[in-house]
């Protein structure tokens, strides 16, 4: 049958748990609750061989305009197959699927998604995450990953129009608010 990527069920929940905060233990990712696995088990995706669970990825929608890669995991007698290539490349095409103008990273590797083409940028040019998620990190004043983003479309018409289009110019710089 061989690898299938699929869209997560309720019951890879724990697999996806006991992956991530294995490999956050070893401090190459950062840890997930339970309650957020399942809150944001839409988001994921995972990857299988003959029923055997071997990986996982998510894609959490971050604003009008961005999608950020989360979680990309490959459990490690799994590693050096392409997983995670294959879990990132799905994920890229279901944000394309969606819409979705860039897709964004924080990461220890960032070796691994500039391969699929992201570039490295500043934490305060993402304001929507920074604001959304990584206030209630307990790194925020320390954060130590690496910010990557991949433009998929530089289309205007890609962008929500209405309440959403809020411009990033008009949100405090995350930078500021920190050293303030």
């Amino acid at each position: 049958m061989g690898i299938v990527i699929r869209k997560a069920r309720v019951a890879d929940a724990s697999s996806v748990l006991e992956l991530v905060n294995g490999l956050a233990k070893k401090e190459v990712m950062l840890p997930r609750s339970p309650a957020s696995v399942i809150e944001n088990l839409r988001d994921f995706v995972v990857a299988e061989e003959d029923g055997r669970f071997l990986g996982c990825a998510a894609l959490h929608i971050v604003w009008s305009d961005h999608a950020e890669i989360r979680s990309i995991a490959v459990r490690d007698v799994e590693q050096k197959r392409g997983l995670g290539k294959q879990l990132a490349e799905r994920l890229i095409a279901e944000a394309r699927d969606l819409g979705i103008a860039r897709v964004i990273a924080f990461t220890y590797v960032p070796g691994f998604f500039e391969k699929l083409g992201f570039e490295r940028v500043e934490h305060a040019s993402l304001p929507h995450k920074v604001f959304g998620d990584c206030l209630n990190c307990p790194k925020f004043h320390a954060c130590d990953e690496i910010a990557m983003r991949l433009v998929l479309s530089d289309d205007a018409e890609v962008h929500l129009r209405g309440p959403l289009s809020v411009p990033l110019s008009a949100l405090p710089s995350p930078v500021t608010a920190a050293t303030s």
